[in-house]
C-alpha cells in the first residue's frame, strides 16, 4: 500500500497521476519485486524479455547512485532535471542532496514501479519543492504533451536515465530524446513565426473584420449535414498532383467527394479546366493574394473562397466568388468581439504550418469522412517542388541535384528515403498530430511518392474512387447560408475597448512611476524597502496585462517581446541579490513600455477605422 504521507502528497500536487497509481496498488505483481540487500537497505528488481534486471545494486545501493551523479558534470549550466527512471530514488535523492537548487522531473515508463516506490520510500524527506512534474506510461501523444510542459519550464534539460533503462526503456529514453529536440526546434520555428507575422495577424483581422461580419461561418452557419459522413479531398500543391488530374476531373464531374484546393493548388486545378468545391486560404503575408489571382483575372465567380479571418487583406480585395469564413486562433479582434456576441461558443480553429493542416481540422469539424489527401507530398518529387501548372517566376518551381543532396530525408509511402526539408518535416509533423486527434476520422494518402503521414493508410486514387467514392455526395450549393452573428452588442464591446484604450495613459504614468523608485531604490542599495516595491510593481504590471485594449491589441502583436520578457522574469524570481533584481526589472521593463508605446501609435489609425466600421454597420 501506498504510504499515508505520500497519499497525501501525490493526492494533493500529482492528482492525475495518483488516479493511474490507485488501482495498482491492491494488485499482487510478480513483475516488479522489492527485497532487501546484503547492507540491510532495499533494492528493486523487474522481469524483463524473461530475465530479471535489477535497477540498483544487490550490495550498496547508495554507493552506486553516488558514482552515477558523479557521472555528470557541469550539472549548473542546466535550467532543469528530467530522471528517466525512479526505481526506489537513490540517485534521484543523491543528486537532490548535491544540487539542493536544482528543480527536476521524474519519468517512470512502468507504474507498477512507482507504485512500488511510494510502497517503500517515504519521500516527506525530499525536497519536494524542486519537483516539477512525475509522470507515466508509454503513450507517445501524452509523452509530447509531458515534454512541452517541461520546456515552458525551461529549455535547457539534463536528461538522467537509470543505467538499466538504457537497455530496458531503450524506445522511450529515445523517444524522449527526440520529442525534445522536436519540440525545441517547434518553439524555434513558433518563435520565427510569431517574430514575423505578430503585427501582421492584428492588422488582417481589423481590416478582414468587415468580411467577416458579412460572410457565412463555415462552422456555425452552413448546414452540417452537407458535409456529415461525406467524403472530402484536400488538393495540395506537391508535384504528385500531377499525376492525379483525370481521377479529380472524374470525382468533380460525378460529384463523388468534395474538393477542397489548399493554397496554389488552385492554380493547377484550373490550369487544367477543374474547379474544387472551395478554395482556402489562410496565409497573414500581403502576397498571398497571388495565390488566388487566377481567379480574379478570369472572373471565376463559382468557387467559393474559405479564408482565414487572419489571411492577408489583399487576398480579399474584389474576389469574385461567394465567400466563407473560419476564425484563426491568431485573431484575437474577432475572437473578442464576436465571442462575447455569440450565444454559443465561437468555433475557433487553430493556426498551423500550412493551410493543409487547417483544412483538415476544418473538414474532421464538420463531420467529413474519409478525408483523402492528394498531392500532400511534404518531400521533394523529380526535383520539383510543385505541380504542373504552379509557378512563381522566382526560380523555386526546381531543386538543384546539388541541393537536393544536403537536404534530411524521410521515408516516403513506398518506405523508400526521399529528400525533404524542415518546413515539410514541420507540416508533417503537425498533420499527424491533427490525425491522432481526430483518430475516429479515415484518412487516406494518395500521393504517389510521397512522405508517409502517420495515421493515414496509403491507397491509390483510382481505387480510391473504386472502393470509398461509389456514389454522389456533392450538394452543390453547400455554401448558401445565413449569416448569424449577432450585432446589438458589437458597439458596447468596441466602446469597452476604447475605454481601455483610454486609460492606458494613466496605467503607463504609474508603471514609469514605480521604475523610477524601483531605480532610486537600488542606487540607494535598499534592501528593505525593494521588496515592497517590486510588490507595488508586479500589482502596477499587472493592471496593464489585464487592460482591455493591451489585451486585444498590443499583446497580440508583441508576442515575441512578452515572451522574452516573461523569460527574464522567471529567470530573477528566486535571486537573491535583490540589487541587481531590481535593475534587470527596471531596464528591461522600461525597454519593453517603449515598444509597447510605438505598437499603440502604429495600430491607433487601425483601430479607428474598426471603430468607424462597427458604428456605421449598428
Amino acid at each position: 500500500m501506498i504510504l499515508v504521507d505520500n497519499r497525501m502528497y501525490l493526492n494533493l500536487h500529482h492528482r492525475e497521476l495518483f488516479q493511474k497509481l490507485l488501482p495498482l496498488e491492491s494488485q499482487e505483481s510478480d513483475q516488479v519485486i522489492v527485497e532487501p540487500t546484503k547492507k540491510g537497505s532495499l533494492t528493486m528488481k523487474i522481469k524483463w524479455n524473461d530475465k530479471i534486471r535489477y535497477l540498483h545494486s544487490k550490495y550498496d545501493p547508495e554507493h552506486e547512485a553516488a558514482r552515477l551523479i558523479e557521472k555528470w558534470t557541469n550539472v549548473e549550466k542546466y535550467e532543469q532535471v528530467l530522471f528517466v527512471g525512479i526505481g526506489l530514488g537513490y540517485h534521484i535523492k543523491q543528486f537532490a542532496n548535491q544540487y539542493p537548487a536544482m528543480k527536476f522531473s521524474i519519468y517512470e515508463p512502468n507504474p507498477e514501479v512507482l507504485v512500488q516506490f511510494f510502497t517503500h520510500i517515504n519521500i516527506k524527506d525530499w525536497p519536494l519543492k524542486n519537483v516539477q512534474s512525475i509522470f507515466t506510461g508509454t503513450d507517445k501523444q501524452q509523452l509530447t504533451i509531458e515534454i512541452q510542459k517541461l520546456l515552458n519550464n525551461g529549455k535547457n534539460i539534463l536528461v538522467i536515465p537509470l543505467t538499466a533503462y538504457e537497455t530496458i526503456y531503450v524506445n522511450e529514453l529515445t523517444f524522449i530524446m527526440k520529442a525534445l529536440k522536436e519540440q525545441l526546434l517547434h518553439e524555434r520555428t513558433n518563435v520565427a513565426t510569431n517574430a514575423a507575422f505578430q503585427k501582421r495577424w492584428t492588422i488582417n483581422a481589423i481590416k478582414n473584420f468587415p468580411y467577416v461580419m458579412k460572410t457565412p461561418n463555415i462552422l456555425h452557419d452552413v448546414d452540417p449535414s452537407m458535409f456529415k459522413g461525406k467524403p472530402a479531398i484536400i488538393v495540395s500543391a506537391g508535384p504528385s498532383l500531377s499525376e492525379e488530374f483525370e481521377n479529380l476531373r472524374y470525382i468533380k464531374e460525378n460529384g463523388l467527394a468534395y474538393i477542397f484546393s489548399v493554397g496554389s493548388a488552385i492554380n493547377a486545378l484550373i490550369s487544367h479546366d477543374i474547379y474544387p468545391d472551395a478554395a482556402c486560404t489562410y496565409d497573414p503575408q500581403a502576397h498571398n493574394y497571388r495565390v488566388i489571382q487566377i481567379i480574379k483575372d478570369k472572373g471565376i465567380t463559382d468557387i467559393p473562397l474559405i479564408f482565414g479571418s487572419t489571411v492577408g487583406y489583399e487576398t480579399l480585395e474584389n474576389y469574385p466568388g461567394p465567400m466563407l469564413h473560419m476564425i484563426i486562433n491568431q485573431d484575437t479582434v474577432s475572437s473578442y468581439l464576436l465571442g462575447r456576441s455569440e450565444k454559443k461558443n465561437l468555433e475557433i480553429l487553430q493556426d498551423a504550418p500550412s493551410i493543409a493542416v487547417v483544412t483538415f481540422e476544418l473538414l474532421c469539424r464538420l463531420g467529413a469522412g474519409p478525408i483523402i489527401l492528394v498531392g500532400q507530398n511534404l518531400a521533394y518529387l523529380h526535383n520539383r517542388h510543385y505541380a504542373e501548372g504552379i509557378s512563381y517566376g522566382n526560380g523555386s518551381d526546381f531543386i538543384s541535384d546539388e541541393k537536393l543532396k544536403n537536404l534530411p530525408t524521410v521515408k516516403n509511402v513506398y518506405g523508400e528515403e526521399v529528400p525533404t526539408n524542415e518546413g515539410f518535416n514541420q507540416m508533417r509533423r503537425q498533420l499527424e498530430f491533427y490525425i491522432q486527434s481526430y483518430s475516429q476520422v479515415k484518412v487516406i494518402n494518395t500521393t504517389k511518392g510521397g512522405a508517409h503521414i502517420e495515421g493515414t493508410e496509403f491507397i491509390d486514387l483510382d481505387r480510391v474512387i473504386k472502393q470509398y467514392l461509389t456514389g454522389k455526395s456533392v450538394e452543390n450549393n453547400w455554401y448558401k447560408s445565413t449569416i448569424h452573428y449577432e450585432r446589438q452588442d458589437l458597439s458596447s464591446h468596441i466602446r469597452k475597448v476604447e475605454q481601455g484604450f483610454d486609460s492606458l495613459e494613466n496605467l503607463f504614468s504609474n508603471l514609469h512611476g514605480v521604475l523610477n523608485n524601483l531605480d532610486r531604490l537600488a542606487k540607494l542599495n535598499s534592501n528593505t524597502n525593494l521588496e515592497n516595491v517590486f510588490k507595488k510593481f508586479d500589482k502596477a504590471f499587472s493592471k496593464l496585462r489585464k487592460n482591455l485594449f493591451y489585451q486585444v491589441f498590443i499583446h497580440p502583436m508583441m508576442r515575441v517581446q512578452n515572451k522574452r520578457l516573461e523569460e527574464t522574469f522567471q529567470s530573477i524570481r528566486f535571486h537573491k541579490n535583490l540589487v541587481q533584481k531590481a535593475e534587470i526589472i527596471v531596464n528591461e521593463t522600461r525597454k519593453f513600455l517603449m515598444d509597447c508605446h510605438a505598437h499603440i501609435r502604429f495600430i491607433e489609425p487601425y483601430f479607428k477605422e474598426l471603430k468607424e466600421f462597427i458604428e456605421s454597420e449598428c
